[in-house]
């Protein structure tokens, strides 16, 4: 028997026991109308997005003329909800966290939580899977035109909720683990930036031979060549997308479409072939689609350090010289992808070519000095990719709980 069917959640806190009773939304929220003067000084103007609710205008409005020059806005105190008819079936609602309030667009719906309501229950269930599958089930309006769901719509939305007590044990857990997950979003943006400053210091600018951040004991100028004068070329044949397996059977392989979900220093392929073809990749390598439907898809590059590994079509070899590290070279070229943009011809689908790239401008400095600046990019790599699976984690168990809590 499905609990769900009766009103009881498949996963519950200890100490709940009991179905859930079924609420029409317009009992648990009341629509406020409160217009904004536009003679109103110093009220800064919101909008709402899918994934965070609440969110500023972006920079180009200016805030306080558009709410000083016009008259169709609202005000959302401290606590209200806010959402938009138009996309409520995504989940375009949010709550008003701040201590002031803020100014919205007339067209946005504006509400507050009756009594007995907890705040971080509603702020996790107006955007749970069940909430959403109600919008779409009571939305006016035709499939073939955007479908609203109007203050006098939602108020008649049945919902199966629980206590009080019950809901604010849920909205607490929830509260917790959103801030679980706003940490290492925190954590990865961190980390991001953090390399994304290291990107430009630890090169020389366009025209200098100098890096601006350096490891202690290097103190000579960096070498300018151009890429041909480093490389030997050859290409990747054959692999048809139909030859590719993901479970680690046969050979492993890169399809030229791999190259776009790689980053500077690939550890591993991800995907493998039963066939015998393809184009074995030397060791110190340097990868590049050689086509794709927008000019930034080719200004890119990989190295790839699994050994044994052959490339399909479309996919350009760079074997660098002995003296030359492709896991130096590859964040070089990737930071100065703008330098590949002019490089690119065609024009419904693009193209790029080993004459033309052998024209880059690329500066070197000796060996060991590679080795550091390579070490130092990949370790920040890898601490990226490790709180990025840890963010995928913890979405994707919130994703499980909010199917499992809510009726």
């Amino acid at each position: 028997m499905d609990n769900k069917k009766n009103g009881i959640p498949k996963l519950r806190f200890p100490g709940f026991t009991g179905a859930w009773e079924q609420r029409k939304l317009g009992e648990v929220f009341n629509q406020t109308l409160v217009a904004i003067n536009p003679e109103i000084e110093n009220v800064e103007l919101w909008s709402l997005t899918i994934e965070d609710g609440l969110t500023h205008k972006t920079a180009r409005y200016n805030r306080q003329f558009l709410v000083k020059k016009e008259d169709n806005f609202k005000k959302v105190f401290p606590g209200d909800i806010v959402y938009n008819p138009m996309n409520m079936t995504l989940g375009a609602v949010g709550f008003n966290y701040m201590d002031i309030p803020v100014a919205v667009s007339g067209y946005y719906v504006t509400m507050q939580l009756n009594k007995n309501y907890d705040n971080c229950y509603f702020a996790v269930w107006l955007k749970s899977p069940i909430a959403l599958s109600l919008y779409k089930r009571y939305a006016t309006g035709s499939l073939t035109e955007k479908q609203r769901v109007q203050f006098s719509t939602l108020s008649t939305i049945p919902a199966v909720l629980p206590n009080y007590k019950e809901q604010q044990k849920i909205g607490h857990f929830f509260k917790q683990l959103d801030s679980l997950i706003t940490l290492h979003q925190r954590k990865l943006e961190h980390l991001q930036e953090q390399k994304k400053g290291l990107l430009q210091k630890m090169f020389p600018k366009n025209g200098e031979t100098v890096p601006e951040v350096r490891f202690p004991g290097f103190t000579d100028a960096w070498e300018q060549r151009k890429l041909g004068e480093i490389v030997e070329w050859s290409k990747g044949s054959g692999l048809s997308k139909d030859a590719l397996n993901i479970q680690g059977i046969g050979v492993p392989v890169i399809h030229y479409a791999d190259l776009y979900k790689f980053n500077s220093v690939q550890k591993e392929v991800i995907h493998w072939t039963m066939n015998n073809i393809g184009t074995k990749i030397p060791e110190n390598n340097l990868l590049f689609p050689m086509s794709d439907v927008t000019p930034d898809g080719l200004a890119r590059t990989s190295t790839v350090l699994q050994s044994n590994v052959k490339a399909g079509g479309d996919v350009l070899i760079a074997k660098l010289n002995k003296d030359i590290l492709s896991t130096f070279m590859s964040y070089q070229i990737n930071r100065n992808k703008n330098q590949i943009l002019p490089l690119v011809t065609g024009t419904t689908v693009r193209h790029i070519n080993s004459k033309s790239l052998s024209t880059l401008k690329v500066t070197v400095p000796g060996k060991n000095e590679q080795k550091y600046v390579g070490s130092i990019l990949m370790r920040f790599d890898s601490l990226i990719a490790l709180h990025q699976r840890k963010l995928e984690h913890l979405e994707l168990m919130k994703k499980g709980l909010l199917q499992q809590m809510f009726v």
